[in-house]
């Protein structure tokens, strides 16, 4: 159990959160922390904005390295995702029978469950992918599409939907378990825990080398499969562009197979860019061949002190400074991604929809680092805001999507905020997410003509929005990515599956099948199978091969890929 989200949602649960708190009137304040810099160790150089605006270190504006580490502070007995009665956080509802291959085929598969389509729920309904991995058909019967009738068919008995979109995580961190600072703190930004001692050993395994294959590579997969086994196929968050990541999900970053490559990201505050980089920037997003058309940013993540507040209009050419890009805003529409957004005015949350920006809201990576998030009441108030949801990472945040989910949801009960509805929050995790990352044109909806990236969650209830949420990755009965079968119901190995190396796997109890070793010649590290995934991840945190500085011996903190007490 992981225990500091368990304090996250004791504090939900209990009610604890000020009845419709926003970043204003929440207790914190002023610690009185110096603002010296900060360098933050083997992670990456997050400087910390000096008061004469110069940074420590250049910021890496084509990669995003780094996370934004969060932690939670109170103990109590609440479980994850559950309150202390021990039911379901929202809609109640109770395992689906088990799927049923009505017929096999060669021209694609139609799966029939309840479908999430776009504008409606179809009951039944069926969602026809060709054999080219796009979807030809979303109705109540495909019968009658070309190929229908000659492709394998699954009477799923659950719910079928876009794969969920992670519109911003720090995957290769995600075999690290929670950071816990001891003793137990909050924090007033994202600067001040950067240059914790106590941070920077905790990551330093894989920080040492995380730009090398040796640790990137099993560490990002790992990221990727534990996305996948609950039902996510885009990600954003692979910083490098190695080839060992151009497998398994979809990485929003690089490698995703929809077009160009399109993002760049930063990981340093948007008040050290330049004068030279800004123009830069502009530059590509105006590209005639390749152009860039998003720009993912760290915005406003905190509420207090080192400059954070200040991020906003430093980012949109208001920052006074030499050399700071005054009158050159870098909210160019469409291309802005800009992730927590924690202190925003409404004259800059307006900005921010008149310019097509998106914005990342991470709840509980949020509260359990600062006690408070971003005022998502606001957001979803604002006709035309894009506003998607992402968990960060494992060092604080919810391990995966379906928990982000549910902290979601928690989060709205325990405030009130009426809008967070199990529906709103889907779409916030799959079509708002998919125009998030700037691919809405080919993912992110059950949408004839769009990519045949699926998931079906084995659950029913009366409303089927809340039963995916429900989800654990037991639930979790099959993922299409562009209509291979890539992790599903081990009955399902047969009629689905993405090629014939798809291993055995145990879901908490539940029998499924994971197609990660492609063969076992592959390039690109192709070849390696679960088992050798996790075994180089164990050998890092053990220090297994590695020289005497780097005998950590804590293999046993490999964070396994599920949790079964959830």
């Amino acid at each position: 159990m992981r225990w500091s989200n368990r304090v996250a949602w004791s504090l939900l649960a209990g009610l604890v959160l000020v009845a419709g708190c926003r970043d204003d009137d929440v207790p914190g304040g002023d610690t009185g922390r110096p603002e010296a810099d900060a360098d933050v160790g083997g992670d990456t150089d997050v400087p910390r904005p000096d008061a004469d605006g110069d940074a420590d270190a250049e910021p890496d504006v084509d990669a995003d390295v780094g996370p934004e580490a969060d932690v939670d502070v109170v103990p109590d007995g609440t479980t994850d995702g559950e309150f202390d009665g021990g039911v379901d956080v929202h809609s109640g509802s109770t395992p689906a029978p088990p799927a049923e291959v009505l017929r096999t085929g060669t021209a694609g598969v139609v799966l029939r469950g309840v479908v999430l389509a776009p504008d409606r729920v179809l009951d039944p309904g069926e969602v026809f992918v060709a054999g080219d991995g796009s979807i030809a058909c979303v109705a109540e019967d495909c019968a009658g599409t070309a190929g229908a009738s000659t492709a394998t068919l699954i009477d799923t008995h659950g719910v079928i939907s876009p794969g969920l979109i992670d519109a911003h995580n720090h995957l290769a961190y995600n075999f690290l378990p929670e950071w816990i600072p001891d003793p137990p703190r909050l924090f007033e930004n994202r600067y001040q825990w950067a240059e914790d001692p106590q941070y920077e050993a905790h990551i330093r395994p894989y920080a040492a080398h995380r730009s090398t294959g040796t640790h990137y590579c099993p560490a990002a997969k790992w990221g990727e499969l534990r996305s996948l086994f609950h039902g996510t196929t885009t990600v954003q968050g692979q910083s490098f562009e190695q080839s060992c990541v151009n497998w398994g999900v979809r990485n929003a970053d690089h490698f995703h197979g929809l077009g160009h490559d399109h993002m760049r990201t930063t990981i340093a505050s948007v008040r050290d860019i330049t004068d030279s980089e800004a123009t830069d920037y502009v530059a590509s997003f105006a590209a005639a061949t390749n152009p860039t058309t998003r720009f993912a940013v760290h915005m406003t993540e905190g509420y207090a002190s080192d400059h954070v507040l200040e991020e906003f209009d430093s980012f949109a050419g208001r920052d006074p400074r030499a050399n700071r890009h005054a009158g050159t805003s870098l909210l160019i529409p469409p291309t802005s991604l800009l992730i927590h957004c924690m202190t925003m005015t409404p004259a800059q949350i307006e900005e921010a929809r008149a310019t097509q920006a998106s914005i990342v809201w991470s709840p509980s990576s949020n509260w359990v680092l600062y006690g408070r998030t971003a005022p998502i009441a606001e957001f979803l108030a604002t006709d035309g805001l894009t506003v998607a949801i992402a968990p960060d990472w494992t060092p604080s945040g919810e391990d995966e999507m379906l928990s982000e989910l549910r902290f979601g949801w928690a989060y709205g009960r325990a405030t009130g905020i009426a809008a967070l509805t199990t529906e709103r929050l889907w779409r916030m995790g799959t079509s708002e997410a998919a125009v998030a990352v700037g691919l809405d044109h080919r993912i992110g909806r059950l949408e004839a003509g769009l990519v045949g990236d699926v998931a079906v969650f084995g659950r029913q209830g009366a409303d089927p929005y809340g039963a995916v949420l429900d989800s654990r990755a037991a639930d979790v009965r099959l993922v299409l990515l562009g209509g291979r079968g890539m992790y599903g119901d081990a009955g399902l190995q047969a009629a689905t599956a993405a090629n014939a190396y798809c291993e055995a796997f145990d879901a908490c109890g539940t029998p499924k099948y994971a197609c990660v070793q492609e063969s076992p010649t592959a390039p690109d590290r192709r070849n390696e199978t679960l088992g050798d995934i996790r075994t180089q991840l164990y050998n890092i945190l053990e220090g297994i091969g590695y020289p005497a500085d780097e005998q950590y011996h804590r293999g046993d903190e490999l964070l396994e890929l599920l949790d079964c007490t959830r």
